[in-house]
């Protein structure tokens, strides 16, 4: 007689493991699962420089073509900043031998002048925002134009890229 109830206790047993394992297959066929890629950017709180506006900073930006002055519009995007310890200088990194940045179609080329806050960008470091201003922080323009008011008499595609490095000014003591 115990043996019949153990007997009976396995088969209730196996019969219950079956029937689980079988609801959790059922279940399985019936998921969807995602993955969703996120990040954030969190700058100290001590030094920033960002553009306010986000998703346009690792993108191919156009500066437009005006046809009636044949000149290039300006491009301008607002930035906010920050330094507790300071002001702020900028520097151009990638210049041609003049200092410039550039726009190039392969053959011909265009000069661009760059300002941060107004003061004209270089490949040597300027302070583009003063110590206590930076210190209290704030907004500032961009702005990417033609080097010159001239007319344009060259043709085609032109690319190039301006990278700027912003970093704390150096204090004289």
């Amino acid at each position: 007689m115990l043996t019949n109830k153990i007997a009976k206790a396995c088969l209730f047993g196996g019969v219950l493991s079956l029937s689980v394992l079988g609801s959790t297959t059922a279940m399985a066929a019936n998921q969807q699962s995602y993955n969703i890629d996120v990040f954030a950017h969190v700058p100290s709180d001590d030094f920033q420089v960002e553009p306010v506006e986000s998703g346009w900073i690792n993108q191919a930006q156009e500066i437009e073509y005006d046809i009636t002055t044949s000149k290039l519009k300006a491009f301008e995007k607002q930035f906010q900043y920050k330094n507790v310890s300071g002001g702020i200088q900028a520097t151009l990194m990638n210049t041609d031998s003049n200092g410039d940045a550039i726009l190039s179609n392969g053959t011909d080329i265009i000069p661009l002048k760059v300002e941060f806050n107004g003061v004209e960008l270089s490949d040597t470091a300027k302070t583009v925002v003063d110590d206590t201003t930076a210190k209290a922080g704030g907004r500032t323009t961009l702005r990417i134009s033609q080097s010159d008011s001239k007319a344009l008499t060259v043709q085609g595609d032109f690319t190039g890229q301006v990278a700027m490095m912003f970093e704390e000014a150096l204090v004289n003591p």
